[in-house]
């Protein structure tokens, strides 16, 4: 990872109708700001960070829960179930957050997954997400 996208990832996503900003702790659905704990936030952002990764329980515990008040894999899936709650147009079909049986899960963004940052005029910059040899 380059200095340049560990620094875009620091500050902010967006797939499909969801944007983040990291560094305000936002989360907005078609333009309405989503409450999140903050519990909640880390975990979305740990699995932005890492588009396709499949995760296992333990880890996510591990990186995103701290030593002194480590939580069981239950909380885990409740947390997961309540973030699609909140991110996915329907929870129960989920397209984002996915289930990798046995294992954890997965973040899969369904649109352009480079992550969006804000340039030095304020501006919500992206790659193009035409392919090569589109229009």
């Amino acid at each position: 990872m380059t200095d340049l996208q560990a620094r875009r990832i620091s500050e902010g996503a967006r797939f499909g109708e969801i944007s983040l900003d990291f560094r305000k702790m936002e989360l907005r659905r078609a333009d309405q700001p989503v409450g999140l704990t903050l519990q909640e936030f880390k975990v979305l952002r740990f699995f932005v960070s890492r588009p396709e990764v499949v995760v296992s329980r333990q880890k996510l515990i591990t990186a995103v829960w701290p030593k002194r008040n480590r939580s069981s894999r239950r909380t885990v899936d409740n947390h997961i179930a309540r973030l699609r709650q909140k991110i996915e147009k329907d929870p129960a079909h989920p397209v984002y957050l996915l289930t990798v049986h046995g294992v954890g899960y997965k973040f899969v963004p369904e649109e352009d997954p480079r992550p969006v940052w804000r340039g030095a005029a304020g501006a919500a910059s992206k790659g193009s997400s035409k392919r090569a040899g589109e229009g």
